[in-house]
């Protein structure tokens, strides 16, 4: 086959291909020129999410007709002129070929007009048609774009929903608004404006963009180490989020994604974070920009430093000191030594009062009749442990677990009496191991289950099978309780209210950015409130609700409600709390695994114990 030379229109869609990756994307191009030409007032329009209208207009300083003409050829900018200037790039942009491969997959127009000019110049470009005419403007650059890959239908199928797509376009903006808190701000979607931040110090934008809670809880940082200036916030354990939306970093003014000083920071934290939760912080690097290279990643959102290990170790020393000096208690109090726990110490350790001593001294009796009846070989013996009903009313296990006993274990039974539930082989609970494992045994075998694993993997189900019969079960509060939350969070939490209400949530606005919770999920009504709230808008940045279909985000929301509803390490289960659990596990077609995938039983046959202990 023979090699041929490409035409410019195929070889900007090519470019294309790398710099547009969806609306987004086209923003970003469009507000670091913006940002480039000294703008100070920046406004942001678009419509279905950007899919069909993107338009950016500044007050900058505009282009004259010699730069107009050729701003849309591939490879033109004012930025650099020669190899050097690459490793000393004081602007966000400087490759030249942004408007170029914008313009190749979209209905492209720009207006433009110099302070000094007495008109403004509008290009108009679709296909290979090019215009230029004179119009009346006002100073400053207006590119719109609207029908964005209408040239390229296998790009556009790939394109997600609007309200996905305009999520990113809202993350973005927000990084902006931090990165640059003197300039104006105004974000409009389907004609509605949605955010308008003028220009403020840093720490008034902070509050603007991300809340009063959040702001109010942010410790400053502005330390120098090893030629690298640190300066910025880093946020209280306390306001740690599920996902790392919270966290914005900007290298010299530019807002980068960098997973490894991510790390850094949260390892600094150490144990004043759980392994789920990250860090809030808005930090912003100054270093020697040629021991930074910007032009490693296509869309310029990564960056490569010439000394990385001394960047990520500076970070580590930097937020370790400011938390030193907040006084924050770093020290975790080790747990004391568990044990073997039988079924019979459970019961005697559970009586505290007469009453519960009396009740339980009656059944340690029966436990006593039954072993006594039951001294046969170990492989044999199957013990009918019987407890009095009224344990079942008896505080074994934190209220997480026992709350409503009846709804936790047979719910729905009254309204499937008819319903024959699958067959369980018999089974004997010898007790719990570390308080985390339950050890059983049965004719066959011996199996170790993980309470925790298999309690996620029964609620999960329950959950679920809710869901798709209509709602999840839902629990009135006393008292409302009243949450604040960021711009973006509460814009996330309307936008799926829908999704809220099925899940058992009763969720009302009550004022800028803040909500009156009414209504929990009646298996996680003794949880924090905004941490649930916080966890579902988590997963809420793509399209959750679909009908008739639970969608990947959903389901991550299902899981993390069943991981917070199901039983934990540490709790100490009565015997009927535990032959509950594991009837219940095994009951499921897939019992196999908890929803992160780990395993909740493991088994040994008596053979296998038998060639394990060497008597085979």
């Amino acid at each position: 086959m023979a090699i041929k030379t490409l035409s410019q229109d195929l070889i900007n869609q090519i470019a294309a291909g790398e710099v547009v990756e969806r609306p987004a994307s086209v923003v970003k191009e469009l507000v670091e020129n913006s940002l480039d030409a000294q703008s100070s007032k920046v406004v942001i329009e678009v419509r279905n999410g950007g899919i069909d209208l993107i338009k950016v207009t500044d007050n900058g300083c505009g282009m004259n007709k010699s730069d107009a003409e050729i701003c849309l050829n591939q490879h033109t900018t004012s930025k650099i002129e020669e190899i050097d200037d690459l490793f000393n790039i004081d602007s966000l942009g400087f490759r030249g070929e942004a408007l170029a491969s914008i313009s190749s997959v979209s209905d492209f127009s720009l207006i433009t007009k110099r302070p000094d000019s007495v008109s403004g110049l509008e290009i108009k470009k679709k296909d290979n048609n090019f215009e230029l005419n004179e119009v009346g403007a006002p100073d400053g650059t207006s590119v719109m774009v609207t029908d964005i890959f209408y040239n390229v239908p296998a790009r556009k199928k790939y394109l997600k929903t609007p309200v996905t797509e305009f999520n990113h376009v809202v993350d973005l903006f927000l990084n902006y608004c931090l990165a640059y808190p003197a300039v104006e701000w105004q974000l409009i979607h389907n004609e509605k404006v949605v955010y308008h931040f003028p220009g403020a110090k840093r720490e008034q934008r902070i509050s603007d963009v991300l809340g009063n809670e959040v702001s109010s809880s942010l410790i400053p940082v502005d330390l120098e180490l090893n030629s690298i200036k640190v300066k910025g916030y880093i946020g209280l354990p306390q306001i740690a989020r599920h996902n790392r939306k919270l966290q914005y970093l900007f290298i010299n003014n530019r807002p980068v994604n960098e997973f490894i000083v991510s790390r850094q920071i949260k390892q600094a934290y150490g144990m004043l974070l759980p392994k789920d939760l990250y860090p809030v912080y808005i930090l912003d690097l100054k270093l020697d920009k040629s021991l930074v290279d910007v032009n490693v990643h296509p869309r310029k959102m990564e960056v490569r430093f010439s000394e990385p290990r001394l960047v990520y170790k500076t970070i580590y020393q930097v937020v370790s000191r400011a938390l030193d000096e907040h006084d924050l208690d770093m020290e975790v109090k080790h747990n004391q030594a568990k044990r073997f726990i039988p079924v019979k110490k459970v019961i005697q350790e559970k009586g505290s009062n007469p009453m519960e001593k009396k009740l339980f001294s009656v059944n340690q009796k029966q436990l006593k009749n039954d072993q006594s009846k039951s001294q046969s070989t170990f492989k044999d013996s199957v013990r009918d442990f019987k407890i009095h009903e009224e344990l079942l009313k008896k505080k074994t296990a934190p209220e997480s677990f026992c709350q409503t006993e009846k709804s936790r274990f047979n719910e729905g039974l009254e309204k499937n009496k008819k319903e024959e539930l699958p067959f369980v082989d018999e089974f004997t609970v010898m007790g719990q191991v570390e308080e985390a494992y339950i050890v059983v045994y049965t004719d066959n075998e011996i199996k170790i289950y993980d309470q925790h694993a298999g309690s996620e993997r029964v609620e999960y189900e329950k959950i679920k099978k809710q869901w798709t019969l209509g709602s999840l079960a839902s629990q009135k509060m006393l008292v409302p309780v009243n949450i604040e939350l960021t711009p973006a969070e509460a814009t996330s939490v309307i936008n799926n209210k829908k999704v809220f209400r099925r899940l058992g949530f009763e969720i009302e606005e009550f004022g800028k950015n803040s909500f009156a919770v009414s209504s929990l999920p009646q298996i996680l009504a003794k949880h924090d409130v905004k941490e649930l709230v916080l966890g579902i808008v988590a997963e809420s940045s793509r399209a959750v609700y679909e009908e008739n279909k639970i969608s990947e985000p959903l389901d991550k929301i299902l899981k993390m409600m069943a991981c917070k509803s199901a039983i934990k390490f540490g709790d100490i289960l009565s015997w009927e709390q535990m032959r509950a659990l594991i009837t219940d596990l095994e009951r499921l077609d897939n019992k196999y695994t908890c929803v992160h995938g780990r395993p909740t039983f493991i088994k040994f046959s008596y053979d296998e114990l038998e060639k394990l202990f060497k008597r085979k």
